[in-house]
């Protein structure tokens, strides 16, 4: 890397002109190294001196399921393996979350080395990306494991695989990346906000925490569609459909009383894929058109 740009507080712009956005996915692709060393990075800051390693990521989204569960259980009223069916969204959406908190912070966390070297700033983001697609990876591995074994409160109950597994659920992977790319997305504009405004990062976290409401995890998507006009419309919430559709491509129809179990809904996936696409699209532009901008705010 001896012949990269030089950075020294002012900023540089490739052959004096402004980056294209193709070029700037060509440099990007170019540093491949750095993101994978700064991956590195983060995973052994993040897990230093603890004995569980990553399997730490399983927790918070766990005791959420197990919360949710008992509350539904004895607040609500029971409904047929629920646990198994939040569990995958919950660890969606758990990615989601951080993928989208700690894009939003890159900036400003990666400020002292960002003034030091030369790289393309985009990174920083992919890299959050990248970091907590790993520990989606587990959960996942996690979940399809806890698939396989009977439910313990239950003695006549059978487990849902391998009965219920099917190929289609490879189909999970592009449902995955198209949630990386929305929470990306949402990442680079709040980077380039909390650089201007400090505020950001803090109403992020609420926003946030309402958003979770909006979309199917406390209650199964089926108690939505029972008002189907009120459904056509939450169902354009790109992460709630995402959320439906890769619950669905792992597991059957939620059999809820008094309601017509939801199947997977294609073309509010297709909607949702379209919206990912455009919302990266725009957050990276405005990113990247910003980000000298940025670091002189840093």
């Amino acid at each position: 890397m001896n012949d990269l740009p030089s950075y020294s507080g002012g900023f540089t712009v490739v052959g004096g002109t402004r980056e294209s956005p193709l070029e700037s996915l060509r440099e990007i692709w170019r540093f491949r190294p750095l993101i994978a060393e700064l991956v590195r990075r983060d995973l052994k800051v993040r897990y230093k001196n603890r004995v569980g390693g990553v399997l730490w990521s399983l927790f918070t989204p766990l005791m959420s399921v197990l919360t949710i569960h008992l509350m539904v259980k004895f607040f609500v009223g029971a409904i047929a393996n629920y646990s198994v069916y939040l569990m995958p969204v919950m660890f969606l959406w758990q990615f989601f979350q951080s993928c989208v908190l700690d894009s939003a912070n890159s900036m400003v966390v990666n400020a002292s080395l960002a003034r030091k070297i030369y790289f393309p700033r985009a990174i920083l983001a992919l890299v959050t990306l990248l970091t907590n697609l790993l520990h989606f990876g587990v959960s996942l591995a996690f979940t399809v494991v806890y698939f396989f074994i009977p439910p313990v409160w239950d003695p006549t109950a059978k487990a849902l695989y391998p009965t219920h597994l099917h190929p289609h659920a490879v189909l999970v992977i592009p449902i995955v990346i198209f949630v990386g790319m929305l929470a990306l997305g949402i990442g680079y504009l709040l980077a380039y906000s909390s650089t201007l405004y400090e505020d950001i990062r803090y109403v992020s976290v609420t926003l946030l925490g309402l958003f979770f409401y909006a979309i199917p995890v406390l209650y199964p998507i089926e108690r939505v569609a029972t008002r189907p006009d009120l459904y056509q419309i939450y169902m354009l919430n790109p992460l709630a459909s995402l959320l439906v559709g890769f619950q669905r491509l792992l597991l059957p129809p939620l059999d809820v009383k008094g309601t017509t179990p939801v199947q997977i809904p294609w073309n509010f996936i297709g909607i949702a894929a379209l919206s990912s696409l455009a919302v990266l699209g725009v957050g990276f532009l405005i990113f990247e058109r910003s980000k000298w901008m940025m670091m002189e705010r840093l």
